[in-house]
C-alpha cells in the first residue's frame, strides 16, 4: 500500500485495485467456454451479448474510476549536438552525397542546414533508406534549390520518417568558389 509521500494516495491504489479487479473478471467472462459452433444461433447470440455486456460494464466503471484523476505525460523534446555531414568546395558539374546517411530512429524531428557560400546555385535532395546505404535511398518530398551565398534550413516531421535520412547535392554550373556545408539535428 501507498503511504501518500511516493506519488501515489490511497484512492489510487484502491482505483488501481478495482481496475484490476474488473479486468480480471472481464476476462475470465471472455476467456469462459463458449457454445460450440454447432449450437443454436440463438445460444451464440446470447453468449455474445452478455459478452458485450460485460465490456460495456467495464468501460462505466472505469469512466467513474478516472473522472477527476488528471494524467499528465511529460516528453521533453531535446535537440541533440548539431553534426556536420558534409563540407565541400565543390568545383564540379555532377551529383555529390552528403558523407552519411544520419540515424533518426529515435528522434521526433529533423533539421538539415545547409549552408553555401558556392558562387553559383545547387540544388539539394533529401533521401532516406531503411538502412544505411545511400545509393538504394528515396527521394523525400521535392528538390529545393539553393541559391548563391545562401543559408537554408530544411525540417523535416514524423511524415517524412525514414530510419536513415541525407542529401542529395546536384551543381549544373561548376562552382568556382566556395564551400558547402551540411549541418544535421535531431530532436528527441
Amino acid at each position: 500500500m501507498s503511504n501518500g509521500k511516493d506519488g501515489y494516495g490511497a484512492g489510487k491504489v484502491i482505483v488501481t485495485a478495482g481496475l484490476a479487479g474488473g479486468t480480471f473478471a472481464l476476462v475470465s467472462k471472455l476467456l469462459a467456454p463458449k457454445p460450440a459452433v454447432a449450437a443454436p444461433l440463438e445460444e451464440q447470440w446470447d453468449d455474445l451479448l452478455k459478452s458485450q455486456a460485460a465490456i460495456i460494464l467495464l468501460l462505466q466503471e472505469l469512466k467513474e474510476a478516472w473522472t477527476g484523476i488528471a494524467v499528465s505525460v511529460s516528453t521533453p523534446w531535446v535537440a541533440r549536438e548539431p553534426e556536420q555531414i558534409y563540407m565541400s568546395a565543390i568545383r564540379a558539374i555532377g551529383i555529390f552525397f552528403t558523407d552519411m546517411m544520419v540515424d533518426w530512429t529515435r528522434g521526433k524531428r529533423f533539421l538539415f542546414k545547409v549552408e553555401s557560400s558556392l558562387d553559383v546555385a545547387c540544388q539539394v535532395q533529401v533521401i532516406g533508406n531503411f538502412v544505411h546505404d545511400i545509393p538504394m535511398s528515396s527521394n523525400i518530398n521535392g528538390i529545393i534549390n539553393i541559391a548563391a551565398n545562401e543559408n537554408h534550413t530544411i525540417g523535416l516531421a514524423w511524415d517524412d520518417w525514414h530510419p536513415f535520412v541525407g542529401l542529395r547535392i546536384t551543381t549544373a554550373v561548376a562552382p568556382a568558389a566556395g564551400m558547402l556545408t551540411i549541418w544535421a539535428v535531431i530532436q528527441e
